[in-house]
């Protein structure tokens, strides 16, 4: 039976100043490594609007998620680092490839590497893109350059050269994660043998691309399944969803077209999969979410609800102690690092003088 593991997700789209935005959740990623969590995920978003109606309620979030996981790891020995997701139309995939190996050699294996077949026409445009706006196409593109990223991750030629990618990254292409919002790409990214990564507004009810994954594994492989779910710890459910309303509002008007058809509150919350209430309550209501049987790692977003740091702490403590052990969760002692604690973290004591331990 494959074991439950938790990680903790941010989307670095809280409201405040950028930098501090950055270190608040380098600080909130450092305590749940401590607490036990498994992974920590980050979303990228590029640019920021300059008019118009704003996708979400919280604005900025995190451009390229390589140095800010680079300085992660600096901070942290054990916890696994992933990119939640790398939209590969938007990159080049040999950059990405280089990118990642080098943080995969830095923090000594622990990178786990989502990708998308993502990409809004605007944000191809300020970057200078072409991006096909036949989906057909477009989903063949992604197809040529996740080719690209795992042949050049085993250390294959790069693009018919004599060259070859430095660090070599042993091992990495199997820790390939893709965004699935339908049966299809469910589907798909099981016969390639990576994980899927489902987020909270799908086009498919999470249950159904998390099926589709599971009955298409390849004989004896393992599954990957990491599930997003917002949590909001309250003194009971009237208080949680209350406080919860402007947010939810926002992101169910966002997804209104391809989000199940909803009209009170609650209703809403549970489409984009948002649990509140106690510890118990939150617990019992994702245990009740039809994709959590499917699902092996829970990727717990804190941010919705509130804009105080110290709640966000208080939630993902909560999550540790009380509602990730009710769903079945056991924290396991950190792996052996090899050296004294890791390479970054050897690094930077070596620097300031001070011991990281």
């Amino acid at each position: 039976m494959t074991r439950l593991r938790i990680a903790i997700h941010s989307d670095l789209r809280e409201r405040g100043e950028q930098a501090a935005v950055y270190r608040e959740t380098l600080d909130l990623f450092t305590r749940a490594e401590e607490l036990g969590f498994d992974g920590a995920w980050v979303r990228s978003y590029k640019f920021r609007r300059t008019s118009g109606t704003p996708g979400f309620s919280f604005p900025g979030g995190l451009p390229s998620p390589f140095p800010f996981l680079g300085a992660l790891a600096a901070r942290t020995s054990h916890i696994r680092l992933g990119t939640a997701v790398v939209p590969l139309p938007l990159e080049n995939a040999v950059r990405v490839a280089e990118d990642a190996a080098v943080l995969d050699a830095l923090s000594e294996g622990r990178l786990e590497l989502g990708v998308s077949n993502g990409g809004q026409p605007a944000i191809a445009a300020a970057l200078g893109i072409g991006l096909d706006p036949d989906p057909a196409a477009k989903k063949a593109g992604y197809l040529r350059s996740l080719g690209t990223l795992v042949s050049v991750l085993d250390g294959h030629p790069v693009n018919g050269t004599d060259q070859e990618l430095n660090p070599p990254a042993p091992g990495l292409s199997a820790r390939i994660w893709e965004s699935a919002l339908t049966r299809q790409t469910g589907q798909d990214s099981a016969v390639r043998g990576n994980g899927v990564l489902i987020g909270t507004t799908q086009t498919v009810p999470a249950e159904v691309t998390a099926a589709a994954y599971h009955a298409s594994l390849p004989d004896g492989a393992r599954p990957r399944v990491g599930l997003v779910v917002h949590v909001h710890p309250a003194a009971n459910r009237r208080a949680g969803l209350a406080a919860l309303e402007a947010d939810v509002e926002t992101v169910y008007a966002w997804g209104r077209d391809w989000l199940p058809a909803a009209r009170t509150l609650a209703e809403k919350a549970a489409a984009i999969n948002v649990h509140y209430g106690t510890p118990e309550q939150i617990a019992e209501s994702i245990r009740a979410f039809p994709a959590f049987p499917y699902t092996t790692e829970l990727q717990f977003s804190v941010a919705y609800g509130t804009t105080s740091y110290a709640r966000r702490l208080a939630a993902v403590e909560a999550v540790a102690a009380e509602i990730a052990p009710a769903l079945g969760w056991k924290p396991q002692p950190p792996p052996a690092a090899p050296g004294t604690g890791g390479t970054l973290r050897a690094v930077a004591a070596a620097t300031d003088g001070s011991s990281l331990s």
